[in-house]
């Protein structure tokens, strides 16, 4: 089963996810790293995915956008963001 976007990549700035760094201008994708379980979501117009957050990734800014005492771990931010709509499992039950 795959997550995908319902809404434009932008929009996941309002759960503070970041632009990532070193992508054309043009190129609309975003992450947001989670302390608890060391995870980055990432997140474009056509794509969401999590990650092992890799702290040397080139596509994340040296000061990683990360809440350390944010007690939530991935799974919890990606069920909020299927509540508010922003993901759809791309499996779909005949």
């Amino acid at each position: 089963m795959m997550l995908i976007p319902t809404v434009p990549a932008k929009e996941f700035e309002k759960f503070g996810f970041k632009k990532c760094k070193g992508m054309p201008k043009d190129t609309e994708c975003y992450y947001l790293c989670v302390a608890r379980g060391s995870k980055m979501l990432f997140v474009s117009n056509i794509y969401f995915g999590v990650n092992d957050w890799i702290k040397d990734d080139q596509r994340i800014h040296k000061n990683a956008n990360c809440r350390y005492s944010d007690k939530r771990d991935y799974l919890d931010i990606v069920y909020e963001l299927i509540k508010e709509g922003m993901l759809k499992s791309s499996f779909y039950k005949r």
